[in-house]
């Protein structure tokens, strides 16, 4: 039963969420289609970010250590691609400044990549 407990709960959040996508489609249908190509090419990022860690780092030998450090870059790699689609993506409430614009969050998630990655390649 256990196996089942987490697609069953993104179904139901899907289910639930119907009515109110629907409504969405017929108040604003561009803003729905622009999500969801934005969406597609954020699952494309973020299968490329997995394919670097497993792909490509993962068959170099990552062991010990650097299997934190390849993890902490694909975190990393992630967060930021989600950022980078929280400020594309139509929104229909104003967001704090600082996850619109350049700044904090952007400084600590490139020093996560780009500190890991230097990490990986020096353990």
């Amino acid at each position: 039963m256990q196996n089942w407990v987490v697609p069953i709960v993104v179904l139901a959040v899907l289910i639930v969420n119907v009515p109110a996508m629907m409504q969405q489609w017929h108040d604003d249908r561009a803003g729905v289609i622009k999500t969801l190509w934005l969406a597609g090419i954020y699952v494309l990022y973020t299968l490329l970010g997995i394919w670097l860690v497993l792909g490509v780092m993962a068959p170099v030998g990552a062991e010990g250590i650097k299997v934190l450090f390849a993890i902490g870059l694909l975190l990393g790699w992630i967060f930021y691609g989600l950022l980078t689609l929280t400020r594309t993506v139509p929104r229909y409430r104003e967001l704090p400044r600082w996850l619109t614009h350049f700044g904090v969050a952007d400084i600590v998630l490139l020093t996560v990549i780009f500190g890991c990655a230097a990490a990986y390649l020096w353990a």
